[in-house]
């Protein structure tokens, strides 16, 4: 009997922790089935497609530009292509942070492929903590990946206190009073409770989800204010910008560190909305940085081709940000 192939789109703002959910899923769940990922990533340079290959998943990097805008086109070759290739029983498309989950929904719809495509998962990845600031500075982007998901999963919510994580919920429920919002820590939900929430009927409550899952969870949904700027339609490349490199320096940890501190608290090197990237410490060791305002983490990983950094954000000084990482230490 033949099987049409999922379509799982995993949205979310840039640092959002789009990775990560994949990850866990591949891990705990999609194990056993046959994956291809498509993911685009908003820049030159692909960081996140090495994570993944490392998987033994199949991986379709779309460097030149956005499925959501420019890259129609591509897109709907790259789809045909690996369902006669890699005949798959799902496909996992990972936007770029700054795409609107509209437009890569109408891509999809436009591929003529009714019958063979069943658009399955419909997941936008929230940083509680990065929620109003993104909400107030980036609304028309941030707006679109709530409002068009099925299930929105709220992360880094293990570190929040309750009023705000209740505020962040009364805030998106006014955007989206349909979707299915996960406030529970990623870590400690299982793939397949994940996934049960997010191919269900969207309008199954929240509430009686997490009951039967958790038993202790309780979500609130009652309305609240959220003031923020209308902003007029643009296309991602004319509000963000990105800028990335390659190199082979060898950094120390107290130097990455100083750096990414500075990407913190000197606003001359413009508004930074995320850093990322792989680089060599010392003649064996090589770490990966992610930064998103407030938070950074490094972590070791085995060694990659070459250096690679990539920065994300708003009026960057991209001769500046040139100089600094290829400072001496």
């Amino acid at each position: 009997m033949f099987k049409m192939t999922k379509i799982d789109i995993v949205s979310g703002f840039l640092g959002a922790g789009k990775t990560t959910l994949i990850k866990k899923l591949l891990e705990e769940k999609f194990s056993t089935e046959k994956v291809v990922i498509i993911e685009n990533e908003f820049g030159e340079i692909g960081i996140d497609g090495s994570l993944l290959k490392k998987s033994g998943i199949e991986v379709k990097e779309l460097n030149s530009g956005c499925i959501c805008c420019t890259l129609v086109g591509d897109f709907e070759k790259t789809i045909r292509e690996v369902i006669y290739k890699f005949k798959p029983e799902r496909i996992i498309i990972e936007p770029s942070g700054v795409g609107k989950l509209s437009e890569v929904l109408k891509a999809c719809e436009a591929l003529g492929l009714k019958g063979t495509l069943q658009i399955n998962m419909l997941i936008t990845v929230v940083d509680v903590f990065k929620y109003e600031i993104y909400l107030a500075n980036f609304g028309e982007f941030f707006q679109n990946q709530i409002k068009y998901a099925r299930t929105i999963i709220l992360s880094r919510t293990q570190k929040a206190p309750q009023e705000k994580l209740e505020k962040v919920v009364n805030s998106i429920r006014k955007l989206n009073d349909k979707a299915n919002i996960v406030t529970t820590p990623l870590e400690s939900l299982k793939a397949e409770q994940i996934i049960a929430v997010a191919e269900q009927d969207a309008t199954v409550s929240l509430e009686e989800q997490i009951k039967k899952m958790i038993l202790k969870e309780k979500i609130h949904s009652d309305c609240c204010k959220c003031d923020y700027e209308h902003q007029h339609h643009h296309s991602a490349d004319e509000v963000f910008e990105v800028w990335g490199m390659e190199t082979s320096k060898i950094f120390t940890e107290a130097r990455l560190k100083s750096i990414v501190a500075m990407l913190e608290n000197d606003d001359d090197f413009g508004f930074i909305l995320r850093g990322k990237g792989f680089l060599q410490v010392d003649s064996r060791s090589w770490v990966q940085f992610d930064y998103v305002p407030g938070e950074t983490k490094i972590m070791r990983v085995s060694p990659d081709y070459t250096g690679r950094v990539c920065i994300i954000g708003k009026n960057l000084n991209k001769n500046k940000l040139e100089r600094l990482f290829h400072a001496t230490a």
